[in-house]
Order: C-alpha cells, then sequence, then structure tokens
C-alpha cells in the first residue's frame, strides 16, 4: 500500500468526488424523467398461416403477425384480434393479463374478438395460441 501523501490523498478525494457526483447526476436524471402519461392503445394482430408443411417438431404453420407487443404501464390496451385462417386460435394469457378468448376459424367473413387489458404491473408476460404450441406465441412488454 502507497504511503499516505498529500498528492495520494488529494487523488483519492478527486476520485471520490467524480463517483459521488456522476451517481448524483444520474439519480437526479433518472428522477427528472416523470413515467409516461397512461394511454389508450389500440394493436392489430392476426393469425397467420405460413402455407408450409410443418417439420415434425412443429404441429402447424401458424404464427402471431407479431410475436412482441410494448406498452406502457397504466396503459389501456385494445387487442383486436383477427383469424383470416381456416383454422380456430386462440389469444391465451396468463396471470396478471389473464384472457382465452377464441376466434373461429374463417367462414364467409374474417372472424375477430377484441381484448382490453389495463397494464398496471410491468414485465413480460407471454400469451399463445392454446391450439398451435410452440410455434404461435408472443410476449407483451409492459415498462415501468
Amino acid at each position: 500500500m502507497a504511503p499516505l501523501t498529500t498528492r495520494n490523498l488529494l487523488i483519492a478525494t478527486v476520485l471520490l468526488a467524480a463517483i459521488v457526483g456522476a451517481a448524483t447526476g444520474l439519480a437526479a436524471s433518472y428522477l427528472g424523467h416523470p413515467s409516461p402519461i397512461p394511454q389508450t392503445r389500440d394493436i392489430y394482430l392476426f393469425a397467420q398461416d405460413l402455407s408450409f408443411s410443418a417439420p415434425s417438431n412443429l404441429n402447424s404453420d401458424y404464427i402471431y403477425s407479431s410475436s412482441q407487443i410494448t406498452v406502457n404501464r397504466g396503459d389501456t390496451v385494445t387487442i383486436h384480434f383477427y383469424n383470416p385462417t381456416d383454422k380456430a386460435h386462440s389469444f391465451t394469457i396468463g396471470a396478471p393479463y389473464t384472457n382465452d378468448v377464441v376466434v373461429a376459424a374463417q367462414s364467409t367473413v374474417i372472424q375477430n374478438a377484441n381484448i382490453t387489458i389495463t397494464t398496471s404491473q410491468p414485465g413480460s408476460f407471454a400469451f399463445h395460441c392454446k391450439f398451435h404450441p410452440p410455434q404461435m406465441t408472443g410476449t407483451i412488454l409492459v415498462q415501468g
């Protein structure tokens, strides 16, 4: 260990001041950014048929049109789920946004359903089609 000299004490003081100043500036910057104002968001989600012969490790060739939905905590989100395919699909999600909505196969018109949730808890929440795992999956990312 180096002897405690005026020079070493001065260097240690400058370094400590820089570290404390940086931490204080970061905290002030973080606290200065208010949370985003909650919004009403409309998300359009479609079941898609990729029209290929699924390999043996997949039970079908269906996917959601988007595999990630990103929103902010407090947003009211309406997912407009459309099914233009010849098979029924579901939008299934667990707690805290529990929903299990089935949309029938296309008949003469495209079938659809609306799912509305208010995103009160931040985190990453998986949704899936209960008829077409493992490939028909997605995530709702709720930013806090």
